[in-house]
């Protein structure tokens, strides 16, 4: 079974944290933020956590 990415999203308007995939988070810097709609960047996105 393949483990599916994970990355921290903060918005940088409204401050909302929320896990998204990697299908989210493409949709995120392509729509905006879902709460409020800011416009969303690469910085505001975390990187996927590393498995150690």
């Amino acid at each position: 079974m393949t483990r599916r990415s994970t990355h921290t999203f903060v918005c940088p308007e409204c401050r909302r944290s929320i896990e998204v995939d990697d299908a989210m988070r493409a949709t995120l810097l392509e729509a905006g933020c879902v709460v409020c709609g800011a416009p969303v960047t690469e910085e505001d996105i975390g990187e996927a956590p590393t498995i150690s």
